[in-house]
């Protein structure tokens, strides 16, 4: 053991289980950080890492059941170990959002494995804004320059605090779920610079910010080879295609940089059809009745909406998927809307 790992493994006696140095977990990222939520994975708050230096799952306790997002920031080679480890400590164990390789890992260890939605994304190499679907691209960009709006990325230290906490909880009033910050599947808004994270603001004519959009970024092998459109903002009166010159301007952004992809996470419950693995009937059945019920989709979550919205991008998709270890599932999809912070 080197000195690094020997200083990370008495820290993590220190302060417990579930701790991984931010330095640690940042290497990690820059290294195998290519997946939609790695960013997630490694900084949102509130989350537990278990695992080292050499690699992490990241989870979250609801009573007896570990709720793991997405797939582990290590190499490709350590996931068995780390699912095998975590999965014998914890015994009562769920994964959320994982990617294919991930489930039939899952799958081989004896978990129910049931289709969470599609994440798409879009390659950036010959993007543009022609045709129907991008009509709102269009209508945005010439409503709102003739309006005197402008984007642009910058420090969050310009800002007035209060008003860019104005836009965040005011746009949270117009959601469903407007009485807290969701988390989990979702990380949470941060309203001050985060290394990598890439931050636009759009201003009106007297250079106020009346919405904001937020970029996570993706990495591999040190290099960035996509973002993740996070967070999207605006204050209940600004225009309604805000968040269309948002991303606009951020999509013209990454093309001159050379980036790839752009993803926009995760389409929940959309286009599940659960014929590959050996799935939950009850988890299926709830998914399908909140995708397809209209007092769900107005009360709960409107997930036809949002996709509908994401694929208006265009681009490609892909599935992702959610396992439990453990039966009955009612109690655990109970527990995943306290683990998202939901109630």
């Amino acid at each position: 053991m080197n000195y690094f790992a020997a200083a990370l493994a008495r820290r993590d006696q220190e302060v417990g289980e579930g701790f991984v140095f931010e330095s640690a977990r940042r290497s990690l990222l820059d290294r195998y950080g290519h997946f939609a939520l790695a960013y997630s994975v490694a900084f949102q708050p509130g989350l537990l890492r278990f695992g080292d230096e050499a690699g992490f799952i990241a989870y979250r306790m609801v009573g007896r059941t570990a709720f793991a997002l997405a797939d582990p920031l290590a190499p490709r080679a350590q996931w068995e170990r780390l699912v095998d480890a975590f999965v014998a400590q914890k015994q009562d164990v769920t994964f959320w959002q994982v990617s294919h390789g991930m489930a039939e890992i899952l799958a081989g260890r004896g978990f129910s494995v049931n289709e969470l939605g599609l994440e798409n994304w879009i390659d950036l190499d010959g993007y543009d804004f022609s045709g129907p679907r991008k009509r709102s691209f269009r209508t945005a960009e010439n409503r709102l320059t003739r309006s005197g709006h402008r984007v642009a990325e910058m420090p969050l230290g310009v800002f007035d605090p209060a008003r860019l906490e104005a836009i965040s909880l005011g746009w949270r009033r117009t959601r469903t779920t407007k009485r807290r910050e969701l988390s989990f599947l979702v990380r949470p808004v941060v309203l001050r610079d985060e290394p990598g994270v890439r931050k636009f603001f759009l201003l009106d004519g007297d250079d106020k910010p009346v919405a904001f959009a937020f970029f996570d970024p993706l990495y591999k092998e040190g290099r960035i080879v996509g973002y993740l459109s996070a967070t999207r903002r605006w204050l209940p009166d600004a225009d309604p295609l805000s968040a269309y010159f948002l991303v606009r301007r951020a999509i013209e952004t990454f093309q001159r940089e050379g980036v790839p992809r752009l993803y926009f996470g995760l389409m929940p419950f959309h286009r599940i059809e659960d014929k590959e693995f050996t799935k939950d009937w009850l988890t299926r059945r709830a998914f399908r009745f909140i995708y397809t019920n209209p007092i769900a989709q107005r009360l709960v979550y409107p997930t036809q909406t949002l996709a509908r919205h994401k694929e208006g991008y265009g681009g490609e998709s892909r599935q992702t998927y959610c396992a439990m270890n453990k039966t009955p599932s009612l109690p655990r999809l109970l527990k995943l809307i306290r683990a998202c912070g939901v109630v």
